[in-house]
């Protein structure tokens, strides 16, 4: 009995000593964080300064547990279930400075009185977010705070702690004269008075964070006096407490006059907590504005407020506009309709002086081409009745001259504006405007310059300005943004938004734009680092990008790539041997086959960087989806007969051997002119119906040019030839699957053409799949297995006269 004591005393010992040796030690560090403790180790340096203890299981701190490491100065105890702290809990820790509890189980009311004595040299206290998220008190309880445990934290300089429902903060802290950041977070309260934190009057706060009081419960009023015990208060933080705005603008009270660095007003206002008397929907008026006008403020936020309009001399007038350094308005419904307003707006523009950034984004106004549903025999005769637009179409700004940052993104106004000149643009390096929605897209002028480094205009219809002058402002820019814009629909009509482009780009986000090709005008942007092309349609890597060798990433996740060639992976590795050069191909699905296999090994070779750690997927010719990691590991056994493959197709008349499928095609810039639109493959059974419907109406109805076999081919020359050459110079290639067309020899060898020109020369080709007379998707040959995902399926139905959709649904991927 005697040696299972002593055995189970042992084992217990060499447990302790094996978690303390689990840390990391480093000079005067030990990190212990995340090492399933369940107490205060014992055996670490004494002479350690720093002690990591967080994310671990310690539920209590016992008596002297860090009387040994007397030097500590840092000490986290953050994310434990430390519910019990021994009023001896500190002893020996004179020296230390910063004392993290963050993330605990404590209960401010509970506090030994002398626990924080020994903390003589204290400094920041974060005891933040230990309150449960439900409330532990009724609301009719006042929950007292420790306060002669505080107050022994005389140097106490920052304290984060969280904010009960009724709080009562004691005489203690009137101890903590050098306090000067106070964050409550786990902000519980429902009720603030004037007494709330009067016995935080003798400190010296100058940060104030009291945001996220979600349970604040609005009334009709609000008392003005709440902060007057931090009226030394610099950096004022009330954001996403439901004050209301109405009433954020009266706690300013003790701010009269005073300069402050930043007043946070973010969302204090909350749809689903208004009421009549405090409407989320709030105008301005010159009596709410009284206290913020006098106050010399740099950071002003007032974001997501529910500001719909704001009355003459109210939110466009300050004592002091020269203090503003940054304002953010966004997310509010205000928009300049009235004269005075406009008048207001470009005096206090002229007055800023020291604006650097500005934001006015997401401002849902006015939606374009409003149409309204009425009852029956009901007629409005004029839409102008409904609403009369008094913005001006023409408009000169004259800009803070040292603002440097505009954000005007998400602005849905609806108006007609043709020219907006700016004025005093040389200090503007950033400008947003990204999916501002207009009737009419203006032209922009900067007479006295253009030094713009970043400018983003996704979002918006490319078509829109692309033959407009505001293109050249892209042409010093360092970094653009065009997501989204449709630059397919514009390129499509030989139009180029780059053509203003110059060496000095070095970031380009073009991604969400369904394009294929690249402008010629990007050989020019030499110094090009990093550009985004993800979510588009490119079949193959962009040659044009093959010629710039200071490019570091490449983004072309989730296009349609199924392969590089051996050009494009040498240029590559080149240049993977000057810098860090990174590919993105997540969410393209390579092709798995023998031509491929240079590729799939490059992948697994290449020092380029890639993401998912080249982990990407492939497909092969019959269907089958799989990991290339997977293809790696079974090489051989997978390709083992690639070359004995004779890559023969075999017709009707005659044999055509690879090798002359290769001579009829030569290798293509990116810019491809096509001379028909259409390329039809049928076979017999379809021929009346194609000539009589379908024809007339591509070519007649669509202005489409069309080639068709029976009426297109030429006398004489060699069918396989015409086949090959008349498939290559259409952009859209149309078979029409029918029970003939199932068994036809030809067809087989045109759907071979037409992977050809999908899969080795990776055009922009789209093809067409109708399935008619009663074929269905099992009927369409397996030869379309490989590109399957590039094919667009029609059912053509039984009834000629109920095709209406099937026409419109064609049409559309015609356009």
């Amino acid at each position: 009995m005697d040696y299972t004591i002593l055995l189970l005393v042992t084992f217990c010992i060499i447990s302790k000593l094996a978690c303390a040796d689990l840390c990391e030690l480093s000079a005067l560090f030990a990190n212990c964080s995340k090492r399933g403790l369940s107490e205060v180790p014992q055996n670490l340096p004494d002479y350690i300064t720093k002690l990591e203890l967080s994310d671990n299981n310690i539920t209590k701190i016992e008596p002297k547990a860090f009387k040994r490491y007397g030097k500590l100065v840092v000490l986290h105890l953050a994310h434990n279930k430390i519910s019990i702290l021994d009023s001896d809990a500190f002893i020996g820790l004179c020296e230390l400075k910063v004392l993290s509890l963050t993330g605990n189980r404590l209960d401010h009311t509970k506090y030994p009185n002398n626990v924080f004595r020994p903390l003589k040299n204290i400094q920041e206290l974060y005891l933040n977010r230990n309150l449960r998220r439900t409330p532990p008190f009724k609301q009719e309880q006042t929950c007292k705070y420790s306060d002669k445990a505080f107050s022994w934290m005389v140097n106490l300089n920052i304290l984060s702690i969280d904010l009960c429902g009724n709080s009562d903060f004691g005489i203690g802290f009137l101890k903590l004269i050098h306090l000067q950041n106070l964050t409550f977070d786990y902000c519980l309260a429902y009720n603030l008075t004037r007494k709330t934190f009067s016995n935080f009057r003798n400190s010296n706060v100058t940060v104030l964070n009291l945001s996220r009081c979600e349970l604040y419960e609005m009334s009709e009023s609000i008392d003005a006096g709440i902060l007057d015990p931090f009226s030394n208060v610099t950096s004022l933080d009330l954001s996403n407490s439901y004050f209301s705005l109405k009433h954020a603008l009266k706690l300013l009270l003790p701010f009269r006059n005073k300069k402050m660095d930043m007043i946070n007003f973010h969302r204090v206002s909350r749809n689903d907590r208004s009421s009549p008397n405090n409407p989320f929907k709030i105008v301005i008026t010159s009596e709410m504005m009284q206290f913020l006008r006098t106050i010399c403020v740099k950071s002003l936020i007032l974001s997501y407020n529910g500001i719909v309009d704001a009355k003459p001399n109210s939110l466009f007038v300050f004592d002091h506009p020269e203090c503003f350094e940054n304002i953010i308005v966004s997310a509010n419904s205000l928009w300049l309709e009235y004269p005075l307003q406009y008048i207001e707006v470009q005096k206090l523009l002229r007055t800023m002086i020291n604006l650097r950034l500005f934001d006015y984004s997401y401002v849902p106004v006015k939606f374009t081409d409003m149409n309204f549903i009425l009852p029956s025999n009901s007629v409005i005769s004029n839409n102008d009745m409904l609403y009369t637009d008094r913005t001006v179409t023409n408009v000169t700004l004259y800009l803070p001259p040292k603002l440097e940052h505009v954000r005007f993104s998400h602005v849905m106004a609806a108006s007609k504006l043709f020219s907006v000149i700016i004025r005093n643009t040389l200090a503007l390096k950033t400008l947003d405007l990204s999916y501002v929605s207009f009737k009419e897209f203006p032209d922009i002028f900067m007479p006295e310059g253009n030094v713009i480094e970043q400018l983003d205009f996704s979002g918006i219809d490319s078509r829109l300005y692309v033959d407009k002058g505001v293109t050249e402002l892209m042409g010093e820019v360092k970094t653009l943004l065009v997501r989204d814009a449709k630059l397919d629909l514009t390129f499509r009509k030989r139009k180029n938004v780059f053509k203003y482009l110059r060496n000095r780009t070095i970031s380009i986000y073009i991604s969400h734009n369904h394009i294929w090709t690249l402008p010629k005008t990007f050989r020019v942007m030499t110094n090009l680092e990093h550009i985004d092309l993800s979510y588009n349609s490119f079949r193959r890597f962009p040659k044009i990008l093959t010629s710039l060798y200071n490019l570091k990433k490449v983004d072309l996740r989730f296009n349609k790539l199924l392969t590089l060639d051996k050009k494009v992976t040498q240029w590559a590795d080149d240049v993977s041997k000057n810098h860090n050069f990174s590919l993105l191909f997540a969410g393209n699905e390579f092709a798995c086959s023998c031509e491929n296999r240079h590729f799939l090994r490059w992948l697994t070779e290449t020092k380029v960087s890639l993401d998912r750690d080249g982990h990407y997927h492939c497909r092969f010719p019959n269907g089958t989806r799989t990991n290339i990691t997977n293809v790696m590991e079974q090489f051989h056994d997978t390709f083992s007969d690639c070359d004995a493959i004779a890559w023969l197709l075999q017709m009707e008349n005659g044999i055509f051997f690879y090798r002359k499928l290769k001579m009829n095609y030569s290798i293509e810039s990116d810019d491809v002119e096509f001379r028909y639109d259409i390329f039809v493959a049928y076979a017999s059974d379809s021929c009346e119906w194609l000539k009589g419907s379908l024809i007339p109406i591509l070519e007649q109805e669509w202005k489409l040019s069309v080639c068709v076999k029976d009426r297109d081919f030429p006398v004489g020359e060699d069918r396989a030839d015409t086949v090959i050459n008349s498939m290559r110079n259409s952009k859209f290639i149309i078979f029409i699957i029918t029970p003939k067309f199932i068994k036809r020899k030809w067809g087989k060898f045109e759907i071979e053409i037409a992977k050809y020109e999908m899969f080795e020369q990776r055009k922009q080709k789209h093809i067409i799949v109708i399935m008619k007379d009663g074929t269905s998707k099992e009927d369409v040959p397996i030869e379309f297995s490989l590109i399957w995902k590039d094919v667009i399926m029609i059912e053509w139905p039984s009834d000629d006269m109920n095709t209406e959709n099937v026409l419109y649904d064609l049409k559309l991927q015609l356009s």
